[in-house]
C-alpha cells in the first residue's frame, strides 16, 4: 500500500476580523491554504456567528 497524498486540516475561531485577517496571512506564509470562509455559526438555532479561518495543508 503507497500513500498517494495526505493533508492536514485546522479549523481556528477568532475573537475579530482583523485578528482573523492578521492569522491568515501568517498561515499563508507557512504554506496553509485558505478555504475563504470567514464567519462560522455553533448553530442554526441560536444565529451566534463568530470568525473563523480554515485552512488545508498537503503534507504529502
Amino acid at each position: 500500500m503507497k500513500i498517494l497524498s495526505e493533508y492536514t486540516n485546522a479549523t481556528f475561531q477568532y475573537d475579530s476580523k482583523e485578528e482573523r485577517d492578521s492569522h491568515v496571512k501568517k498561515m499563508e506564509s507557512e504554506g496553509w491554504e485558505c478555504s475563504g470562509q470567514i464567519k462560522e455559526t455553533l448553530s442554526l438555532h441560536n444565529g451566534d456567528w463568530y470568525w473563523c479561518g480554515k485552512f488545508i495543508k498537503r503534507t504529502v
